[in-house]
């Protein structure tokens, strides 16, 4: 099942959430026209400085300290960077234990 994770369009938040009992820190940051990500689960850094990409696992490759994978949709199904701007709108993150 996949999940969207609520985002605002601000340049910079950091925020958590509980993904499948995993406690989890996520920091959203535009540097020029990329946007990037910090990730951390149950204390854990698993990714930072990751750029974002849309339709592509933001994780890069599996972990035993994260189970499931991050990752933006585009709603208008171009496969753009995501853009502050237009995230929760737009870009949509996504995720998904990858059961189903």
């Amino acid at each position: 099942m996949i999940t969207k994770i609520p985002i605002k369009a601000i340049p910079n938040q950091r925020f958590n959430v509980v993904l499948n009992d995993q406690n989890c820190t996520i920091h959203l940051f535009q540097r020029g026209d990329y946007l990037y990500m910090d990730f951390t689960a149950n204390g854990r850094t698993i990714r930072t400085g990751a750029i974002c990409l849309s339709g592509m696992s933001l994780l890069a490759y599996p972990t035993p300290y994260f189970n499931g994978y991050l990752f933006f949709s585009d709603l208008k199904r171009k496969n753009k960077e995501p853009n502050y701007a237009e995230l929760g709108s737009r870009f949509i993150l996504c995720y998904t234990d990858g059961e189903s």
